[in-house]
């Protein structure tokens, strides 16, 4: 292992990137870096020496600032990535680790994965992007087994967090911030997804909205003060349960799928209603506060 000093050792991001190999971390002082960083390598580390002390842009608006191409297991830590079209591009491959970072002001997406499986994005802020905060798109199959997990995603222009296609499978949203988006705060399409323990208040549509993602779970959230309802299910054979749902301004939940299982949640001045079901479901012991 080799640690690749930037810009002491090589000038620029992408140079300390082409001279590492499988095990090397590129450390990157503090500063100011405008360019376009491709990764064609795996299992290396682009660590920012000084947590956010690294403000990254690309070279061209329309360029993201990090793309990864079918690559496994790179870590990026500590920058600032802003001003791009968006701050990373995960093309295929997977096992990545993105932690502690800050995505903000691009004219796209906060972050894109597409077709790639089993990476953890952990304790980013995603905030004042064009379009959605955090996007698993658009391709298929789809992006499978990814961790997002104590993040805070807001003020997007778009939902905040999106899981576009139906083949994206077993991915996990957890203990997230989800608030203030310009869209749903959870919209996804994905099958088998763990939506748990998050924050997701004030988005400007529903707070979670479950669209062809059958089999999914949504447990223990707080979805509160959302435009629309806040939990909107039209799929198939999910489960939500124990969440706290309040003061959304339309249903608290919206049940138009069928084989659903709604159980002991709490809801409480909804204004479109607490539980509003059209469909064939099972509801049982749920509590509408007084």
């Amino acid at each position: 292992m080799a640690i690749i000093r930037v810009p002491q050792d090589q000038p620029t991001i992408q140079q300390g990137v082409n001279a590492a190999v499988p095990g090397d971390i590129v450390l990157v002082d503090s500063g100011n870096y405008k360019e376009t960083v491709i990764v064609n390598t795996s299992s290396i580390s682009i660590i920012a020496r000084e947590k956010h002390g690294v403000v990254l842009e690309s070279n061209a608006s329309n360029e993201n600032a990090i793309q990864l191409n079918n690559t496994y297991n790179v870590e990026i830590f500590g920058f600032i990535i802003q001003n791009s079209h968006r701050s990373i591009w995960i093309y295929q491959g997977g096992y990545h680790r993105i932690i502690g970072n800050i995505f903000q002001n691009h004219n796209a997406d906060g972050i894109i994965f597409e077709d790639s499986t089993g990476n953890f994005l952990y304790q980013n802020i995603i905030r004042f992007n064009f379009s959605v905060g955090v996007l698993l798109g658009w391709s298929n199959p789809g992006s499978t087994s990814n961790w997002i997990v104590e993040n805070v995603i807001t003020k997007n222009g778009g939902h905040g967090l999106e899981i576009w296609t139906p083949g994206a499978i077993g991915n996990a949203v957890i203990k997230n911030k989800i608030v203030g988006n310009s869209g749903q705060g959870i919209y996804t399409k994905g099958q088998n997804t763990l939506i748990y323990g998050n924050q997701v208040e004030n988005n400007e549509a529903n707070g979670v909205r479950l669209e062809f993602g059958n089999n999914s779970v949504v447990a223990e959230n707080a979805v509160t003060k959302n435009i629309n309802s806040g939990i909107n299910i039209i799929s198939n054979q999910n489960i939500a349960i124990v969440n706290q749902v309040r003061k959304n301004q339309g249903a608290g939940i919206e049940i138009s799928g069928n084989e659903n299982i709604i159980q002991g949640n709490r809801t409480n001045r909804n204004q479109g209603g607490d539980v509003l079901n059209s469909g064939n479901n099972n509801i049982f012991w749920n509590i509408t506060d007084k």
